[in-house]
């Protein structure tokens, strides 16, 4: 009987680690098959802070952020794989967007992904997405370990939904 209770606590407690709603996709990404779009990184929170706040806090991040950016933009279209392209240009008709709800102080990501048309208007989103940020590093070091992750999480998500 203290082998099963043992065993039924040991596992609540992996369950407790790992995230119980994976990824969330609504409306279509079939758009983006074989075609270009924009890469817009919005950033919401960042260590408890808005960006302008972390800004002002780490003044090295106005430096860094184009980095952070570059980093997820490789990362997502190394795991796209030609499925369709990401672009820091604006002159694409289909936008994606990667909404960084937070980035902690190891410099893991809470994001979504939205598509967006020509106008605006969304087209799919997919939800409860996680990137991992780094073990060793400075925080700014951490946050582009993040980035990697959350480019190479998007990427391959895109890549799925796309089909």
């Amino acid at each position: 009987m203290k082998r099963i209770l043992f065993i039924i606590v040991a596992y609540l407690s992996l369950c407790s680690f790992m995230p119980f709603d994976p990824e969330v996709a609504a409306g279509s990404f079939e758009a983006l098959n074989g075609k270009s779009a924009n890469l817009e990184i919005v950033f919401d929170k960042i260590h408890g802070r808005t960006e302008a706040e972390f800004a002002e806090y780490e003044k090295d991040w106005k430096v860094d952020k184009p980095e952070v950016e570059s980093l997820t933009l490789i990362e997502a279209n190394k795991a796209l794989k030609g499925t369709c392209r990401l672009s820091d240009g604006k002159d694409e008709d289909l936008t994606v967007r990667i909404v960084v709800k937070s980035i902690s102080v190891k410099g893991d990501y809470d994001f979504y992904i939205v598509l967006l048309d020509k106008d605006k208007k969304e087209l799919g989103t997919i939800s409860n997405l996680f990137g991992k940020g780094g073990m060793f590093g400075t925080k700014l070091n951490l946050i582009k370990d993040g980035a990697k992750s959350t480019g190479k999480r998007a990427g391959t998500l895109l890549k799925k939904y796309v089909k």
